[in-house]
């Protein structure tokens, strides 16, 4: 899914860039008024950028922006005055924000690995602890069907046991295999994790 949305996002990006660097140098300079509100866009693709992609993305923007706002600034130089001193600020804001934001998104993600990290270390232990006594379970069972003959109500029995045993032996697998985290509604607004998102491949691989 984040894969399937970076091309669209990023051609978003771009295009707000351009959009606004194209609206700045076909404004006529006296209308300064303009210029100061089209300045202020800029924002827009530094922000989607460091909630996007973080330090590095908000950086790319503000970089990318500083590139191309950089020649406006110089063509329309007033020696230093208020308004040459204030888009100059202006230009070190639009990187200060893409760094600020980016490195907390950064920060998030980082917590959110670590977090995941630990779940899924705490269900590969719990499903290792749980899979000794299923093959347990199992092995016990069939050896007791060897006892009975097949059309036996004994051995029906243990049939639906030896069932249901390797049932919950692929949730231990799945369980095992888990690598991310995504919910589903349970019992009103409780949530659980979704074992069925489970990559298909790692499963055909632990199975093999």
């Amino acid at each position: 899914m984040e894969q399937a949305a970076k091309k669209p996002r990023i051609a978003l990006i771009v295009f707000l860039i351009l959009l606004v660097t194209f609206l700045h140098y076909s404004t006529g300079r006296m209308q300064s008024y303009h210029h100061l509100v089209f300045r202020e866009f800029y924002f827009l693709p530094i922000i989607l950028s460091a909630f996007w992609y973080g330090l590095r993305g908000g950086l790319a923007a503000s970089l990318s922006v500083s590139f191309l706002y950089i020649p406006h600034i110089i063509m329309n130089w007033q020696s230093f005055s208020p308004d040459d001193l204030d888009k100059i600020l202006e230009l070190i804001f639009f990187n200060v924000v893409a760094v600020i934001l980016g490195a907390m998104k950064d920060m998030e993600r980082k917590r959110q690995r670590e977090k995941e990290e630990a779940i899924s270390a705490m269900a590969g232990t719990i499903a290792h602890e749980l899979n000794t006594p299923v093959q347990i379970i199992l092995g016990s069972s069939q050896l007791l069907q060897e006892d009975f003959k097949e059309d036996s109500e004994q051995y029906n029995e243990l049939e639906t046991i030896i069932e249901n045993t390797r049932v919950i032996g692929k949730v231990i697998r799945k369980i095992a295999l888990l690598d991310r985290f995504v919910l589903k509604k349970y019992a009103g607004k409780d949530e659980i994790f979704d074992l069925g998102q489970v990559e298909t491949s790692k499963q055909n691989r632990f199975d093999s």
